[in-house]
């Protein structure tokens, strides 16, 4: 007998991908599907609510689904009530003789065909990277899109529920949530989380009341951020001062300046250049979230291209001077913060506000952004496939992590076609 899961029966049974014409159960009874049921993820039968008939008698309940007959004695379901309801028992071989209840059963093992039984272990044996291969683009292109688009959404709703999360504790209030969001992105990896207790720290509803003061954003900010306690020069002094009044005024509270990290990271990647780039963009942008939702156009890496004040021009840190250099946004961090923070939270912003237009726009931003390069993406790009835009690539990344690197073929619409392709 070949390898068989439990698995491919549950596909094979679910999409009737094998012979179903007069049918019979193995003790001779006429067997007619009606209605295959619904697959259940949870504890308990394998189907619920599927419709059979037998020898002419219509049936209502659940359907279990095994490897061999005998598997039902060892998950021991003869004890289990949930399982008192069972209508059909299917399985690849019936392997037990005597009677396990009173449903009766169906061997697939003469109906499923070879060739499905081929291409699954062809798929679930592969080493390959990516298990179909070749198969990948023998699957039509409008299959192949269709699932992009689903994979995309998939991961688009998987990005988004932390940031669910996070509007939810600030009740609802959805600009202090991007705030967090925009800033972690800002911070990338090493310093994401000193980047959110920032976020955390300041309200948007005070920075918008400085917006038009570029001085006194970078004050807000550096203060709370907690690198104005030892001020190092002139600027710092003078921010300090800044600081000092409007921490009184709005009862702010910095952060321990121990908290950013600065080791093994480029200088154009520093905390306090970032700190400097947010409050250049908070003045361009005022309120985050309602900027990015106005926009005419879409948006592009330049819509986020903000300089920091001239002071920043010639320093990474305060009190250390460096050749003039600009210290604008790069268009690599746009990229970023575009593809995992902006266009995740217009689609949180869509539900949350019943506004489809925003999650439009939050598909219109990924299909203009060039796609990502990285390893995940390069096994799709060295089987021949061109990725068009960071909608594709974002759904080739869903794809190779959530379903390649672990052989779920059979959840996968293109998988799904190569096992029942021409049967």
């Amino acid at each position: 007998m070949p390898y068989i899961k439990e698995e491919l029966l549950h596909h094979i049974w679910q999409h009737r991908l094998f012979s179903s014409q007069e049918l019979r159960t193995v003790d001779g009874q006429s067997l007619e599907i009606i209605r295959s049921g619904e697959l259940n993820s949870d504890s308990g039968p394998d189907f619920r609510n599927s419709r059979i008939k037998v020898d002419g008698t219509e049936w209502a309940g659940n359907i279990e689904i095994h490897v061999k007959s005998s598997d039902w004695l060892r998950h021991n379901h003869q004890t289990d009530t949930a399982y008192s309801n069972i209508i059909l028992h299917v399985v690849f071989d019936d392997d037990f003789e005597e009677s396990l209840g009173s449903f009766p059963t169906l061997e697939l093992k003469s109906l499923i065909s070879n060739q499905i039984l081929r291409r699954y272990e062809n798929l679930n044996n592969s080493s390959d990277e990516l298990p179909c291969g070749k198969q990948f683009f023998e699957v039509p292109e409008l299959v192949r899109t269709a699932w992009f688009d689903s994979l995309l959404i998939g991961r688009l709703q998987r990005k988004s529920e932390w940031m669910n999360l996070l509007v939810d504790e600030f009740h609802g209030d959805l600009e202090q949530a991007f705030m967090v969001v925009l800033f972690r992105a800002f911070g990338m990896n090493v310093n994401a989380e000193p980047f959110e207790q920032l976020a955390r720290q300041t309200s948007w509803k005070v920075l918008a009341k400085h917006q038009d003061n570029l001085f006194q954003l970078e004050a807000i900010l550096f203060g709370n951020a907690g690198f104005l306690a030892t001020p190092k020069d002139d600027y710092s002094i003078q921010l300090k001062k800044e600081y000092d009044f409007l921490k009184h005024k709005y009862d702010l509270r910095p952060l321990d300046k121990k908290l950013w990290k600065f080791l093994r990271l480029r200088p154009a990647n520093f905390p306090t250049v970032r700190i400097a780039q947010l409050a250049a963009l908070f003045q361009k942008t005022g309120a985050f979230l309602r900027w990015v939702s106005n926009q005419p156009e879409i948006f592009s890496v330049r819509t986020l291209h903000v300089s920091p004040s001239a002071y920043w021009q010639t320093h990474y840190n305060f009190g250390i001077e460096s050749p003039s250099k600009s210290k604008r946004v790069g268009a690599t961090m746009a990229h970023n913060i575009l593809i995992n923070a902006v266009a995740p939270f217009l689609f949180v912003s869509a539900h949350r506000e019943a506004k489809p237009e925003l999650q439009d726009r939050s598909l219109d931003i990924l299909q203009q952004l060039e796609a990502e390069i990285n390893v995940k993406v390069n096994v799709f790009l060295n089987q021949g496939l061109v990725v068009q835009n960071a909608a594709q690539s974002q759904a080739l990344i869903e794809l190779k992590t959530n379903l390649c690197d672990h052989k779920k073929c059979l959840s996968c619409s293109i998988g799904a076609t190569i096992l029942k392709r021409e049967l």
